[in-house]
């Protein structure tokens, strides 16, 4: 653990004497002012207010760009619309002189990707929604342990209210209507602090400074993951639930549930490889869960099929677990840039049409045993060089996540085209984005994986969402069975 009197600067809070950062001053120990130091050769400056010019030699954090972008509450509220966060406008149905009772509110602070803690309004009642909401006096503090779903909803939704628009932190205020909905109200990218509020900031920001002094200094090789998934069809092209051949658990599994009568039934096939340092045996590993499946689905009618969304209605994933890294939002927003945004070239248009409520950016979950899975992309066990592909770009940007900078996505009109799927508007986006892969000194390690999938992406070859899937992997199929007269 590293001491206040340790004069390694990794990161350093830039400001420009706002009185809203002050008691927040009086608290930090990380290096700060109002100009970075020419002698700084950290990795991350925290940006905090607008008063300021953003720097661009290191990694930089609450770009002023997003700060000035929520000023605008209609086009803030556009942006997190194309999320699919629900909003005022898309949802309250309230005009500026209207008042509606939200028998549940919130104020959430969230840096980088955690919620610091929730406070409750205390008493019900009607929430005026003109100026901004009062702040955490009329609130009462019931921590982050609360068990309603309502509280766990309201801090799952302003963690990626947060991050949708492109901020690293903020003061989020989530309203619960009698609709059931949770709508986010406001969202303060340079909110006034109190004392709570100071500690809690300055807390979260020297434990992220530790965690990148540490990482920085003990890094580890990145240890890869998968959980592909796909569905099994009938002759007829109806979905036969994988929970009549394989339990939930194990190398073959099954997720998703379906309630049918007294009947639960989980359709969607699993597989859960062994993990590797390697893509390569990574790869090798899928297909040798593949030839497990194809002993438990082993029925001569079953027809597999993958993709983003090869049956209306059941759409499937192909998240990537990455572990011995740190989860934050530089490499969430690196691995959206230059993994999804490229990938989404290669989706069909069945794949397409799961957004935004399945595939979202910045989609991630934290594993239990440590590293997170990066959720956003479509199952890619329909052509296996796209999975290579993949698993080897995966790797690339966890490995140099801190020299991949560009952030195309950061424009709401690119993200307005990924969620629509406009291809031929993304290539020279794209086109740019690889380049900077191309100029890593570890991209010639992937060359033979990377070359393939870079054809792809730019032909726009998309994968065939109605194809069974097996022959391509080399996966034996078992002879259909004759018909008797």
């Amino acid at each position: 653990m590293r001491t206040r009197g340790e004069f390694i600067m990794d990161t350093f809070l830039l400001h420009s004497g706002e009185q809203e950062v002050q008691k927040l001053l009086e608290v930090l120990t990380i290096p700060q002012g109002e100009r970075v130091p020419s002698h700084f050769r950290g990795h991350t400056i925290i940006g905090w207010g607008r008063f300021r010019n953003d720097e661009q030699r290191t990694q930089m954090l609450q770009p002023v760009q997003a700060v000035l972008r929520c000023a605008n509450i209609d086009r803030r509220n556009a942006l997190l619309h194309t999320y699919g966060i629900k909003t005022l406008s898309s949802h309250g149905n309230l005009t500026k002189y209207h008042k509606e009772l939200y028998p549940y509110s919130y104020i959430i602070p969230v840096f980088q990707l955690d919620a610091l803690t929730v406070f409750r309004k205390k008493e019900s009642g009607l929430l005026m929604l003109r100026g901004r909401i009062k702040g955490p006096a009329s609130y009462e503090d019931i921590g982050l342990n609360h068990q309603a779903f309502r509280v766990k909803r309201a801090v799952r939704e302003a963690v990626k209210a947060v991050y949708a628009l492109g901020l690293d932190y903020g003061v989020v205020t989530v309203g619960v209507p009698s609709s059931g909905h949770t709508l986010i109200l406001d969202v303060d990218p340079e909110p006034m602090l109190d004392d709570k509020l100071a500690e809690l900031f300055a807390d979260a920001i020297m434990k992220y400074d530790q965690a990148l002094y540490e990482q920085t200094r003990n890094p580890q090789p990145i240890m890869l993951g998968a959980d592909p998934e796909f569905l099994l069809l009938s002759k007829q092209g109806k979905v036969v639930a994988a929970s009549r051949y394989v339990e939930r658990q194990g190398e073959v599994g099954c997720d998703g549930t379906v309630n049918r009568g007294d009947e639960t039934l989980h359709p969607l096939a699993e597989l859960r490889p062994q993990p590797s340092e390697s893509p390569a045996e990574l790869a090798d590993h899928v297909q040798q869960a593949l030839q497990t499946a194809a002993q438990r689905f082993s029925s001569p009618d079953l027809h597999w099929v993958a993709g983003g969304m090869p049956v209306p209605g059941f759409a499937l994933g192909g998240h990537i677990h990455i572990s011995r890294t740190l989860l934050h939002t530089p490499l969430l927003r690196a691995l959206d840039n230059y993994l999804a945004l490229p990938l989404l070239l290669v989706e069909s248009e069945e794949s397409l049409r799961r957004r935004p409520r399945y595939g979202t950016l910045g989609d991630y979950r934290r594993q239990p045993h440590g590293g997170f899975e990066y959720r956003t992309l479509p199952s890619w066990l329909a052509a296996p060089a796209i999975a290579q592909g993949t698993f080897a770009l995966a790797k690339l940007i966890a490995e140099n996540y801190a020299q991949l900078t560009r952030r195309p996505l950061s424009d709401p009109e690119v993200t307005a085209m990924y969620y629509r799927g406009q291809k031929q508007q993304l290539l020279p986006i794209v086109s740019v984005l690889w380049q900077d892969l191309e100029r890593l000194p570890t991209y010639g390690l992937y060359a033979a994986e990377l070359g393939r999938l870079k054809n792809l992406v730019f032909q726009m070859r998309t994968w065939d969402e109605k194809e069974d899937f097996r022959h391509l992997w080399q996966i034996s199929m078992p002879p259909a069975v004759p018909q008797h007269s």
